[in-house]
């Protein structure tokens, strides 16, 4: 094993990472050492990076989620499921070194071993965004036979959100995307202005000044759970017309939703066996800047992975 490797460190709130040589970690107890293989690259790490999101002060090294091979246990980590050699996904949860270094060492209880046949980019990425998309039906409420729309479908969120909607039996699952070619068979592409019948809920996974002519797709008493914001962060409502079209405005705040472990170790079944798929833009260190900025700008389908 090498005395040093590559990590994304970061010094400024608001400066870009750059690559850095730094001391290969040791597990401490209940730690086990990762060789990473891929690390997610979302909204969320570009929230940390500029300082918007809560974190450390710097230095450190971004990265949420990741996976990688286990090469190391250390005291007290007794998990037949990662014992050394097996591939694992990781997420940090905010811990100071995150994923995107090539060696990380990360608290057992982070690691869920990635079930076979399921390619390591797609284990590295699919997690986090699998499970908003869960949260966001559950806060939705959306039941077999009912009904749901699902703005940004093309994105990571939106597009498994699509997914699992009609796994739950929707009757109808409406989608807002750029692009049809990924949409399951059976899923309504609307319009701007919304599709002609309404729908019992929403998920908008990229706010913006749209949302509130959005919400007069949703029938009243309906929801809209938010997701994410990456067409706008600023929403201007009339409120005469929110109390018209009486739809509820549910945020999902993924930091405080807990979703049960055998609910996210089922839905890596689903990646493993086919049931579920995500579109990657696997990136190097070398083509990471252009990738993050497909990203800033919603330019990217699916879900950007850093390949070490």
């Amino acid at each position: 094993m090498p005395q040093t490797a590559t990590a994304l460190r970061v010094h400024a709130f608001g400066e870009a990472p750059r690559p850095e040589q730094v001391p290969v970690p040791h597990p401490g107890e209940g730690e086990v050492l990762l060789r990473m293989v891929a690390a997610a690259v979302g909204h969320h790490d570009l929230g940390v990076v500029a300082g918007t999101l809560p974190h450390q002060p710097p230095p450190f090294t971004p990265g949420l989620e990741g996976a990688g091979v286990v090469v190391a246990l250390g005291e007290g980590v007794d998990d037949g499921g990662l014992a050394v050699g097996a591939l694992v996904r990781v997420v940090t949860r905010g811990q100071a070194n995150g994923t995107w270094a090539e060696y990380v060492a990360a608290p057992a209880r982070a690691l869920v071993p990635v079930p076979a046949g399921l390619e390591p980019t797609v284990a590295a990425a699919c997690g986090t965004v699998a499970v908003a998309a869960w949260a966001a039906l559950e806060r939705a409420g959306l039941e077999a036979g009912g009904s749901i729309g699902v703005t940004g479908a093309s994105g990571a969120v939106g597009s498994l959100a699509v997914q699992l909607a009609r796994q739950r039996g929707a009757a109808r699952v409406v989608a807002w995307t750029r692009s049809r070619e990924a949409l399951p068979e059976g899923v309504e592409v609307a319009a701007d202005e919304g599709p002609a019948e309404p729908v019992d809920a929403l998920v908008d996974t990229v706010g913006g000044e749209l949302l509130p002519r959005r919400l007069h797709a949703v029938r009243p008493g309906g929801r809209a759970v938010l997701v994410g914001y990456t067409a706008g962060e600023r929403v201007c409502f009339e409120l005469p017309e929110l109390m018209v079209v009486d739809v509820s405005l549910v945020p999902l705040n993924m930091m405080r939703f807990r979703v049960p472990r055998e609910v996210a170790v089922g839905l890596l079944d689903d990646f493993a066996a086919g049931r579920l798929a995500l579109a990657t833009d696997v990136v190097g260190i070398d083509t990471l800047d252009a990738a993050v900025e497909r990203l800033r700008s919603g330019r990217a389908t699916g879900r950007v992975v850093l390949r070490w």
